[in-house]
């Protein structure tokens, strides 16, 4: 087989599987080596799931984007920070505690109103009064609160440089606030 620079490829697009091999370039800022990785490989090592530490945090697209974050029991009020949104980037954030949280957890798109969600999230009242959807407004609230929560499972999915769009649910005997 003749030299081909890799743009020159054929690609296999949809009919690649897990077991196909990529070419990558470890360490291309420092001392550049060539290596290869499976499909499979690959999409393992990006989706493994991060365990928060407790208390406030600002997230990261290199460390938290595409993975499960899982959100242990909190010893205060807490906010996790998104960073700027992407199109397309995602944090995925699930409750890790083992019982109902005494502390709330917050998840922000930024401040000053220039970052904000769209959607909303299901509340699943474990008092079992009521149970609804909370929206955010659409053009600015930045901060959803997750008022003691007893389990939740938030999706928050890029859709421009300045919105994520929510989904997901929150169980907890009181509602959580969308708010600016």
């Amino acid at each position: 087989m003749a030299d081909l620079k890799i743009s020159d490829l054929t690609s296999i697009a949809a009919t690649s599987a897990r077991g196909d091999l990529l070419h990558l370039i470890d360490d291309p800022t420092g001392t550049p080596i060539n290596k290869k990785v499976t499909i499979g490989e690959m999409m393992n090592a990006l989706a493994v799931p991060v365990k928060l530490a407790v208390g406030t945090q600002a997230l990261t697209e290199a460390t938290h984007a595409g993975r499960m974050l899982i959100v242990p029991n909190q010893t205060g009020s807490s906010i996790l920070t998104l960073p700027t949104p992407k199109i397309g980037m995602t944090f995925n954030f699930i409750y890790g505690g083992i019982a109902a949280d005494a502390q709330n957890t917050a998840i922000s798109a930024g401040t000053d109103n220039s970052l904000f969600f769209l959607g909303g999230v299901y509340h699943l009242d474990i008092d079992g009064n009521t149970s609804a959807s909370v929206f955010s407004d659409n053009d600015s609230n930045e901060l959803l609160t997750l008022v003691t929560p007893q389990n939740f499972s938030i999706t928050c999915t890029g859709i421009s440089a300045t919105t994520w769009q929510l989904s997901g649910f929150v169980c907890s005997a009181t509602v959580p606030t969308i708010a600016d």
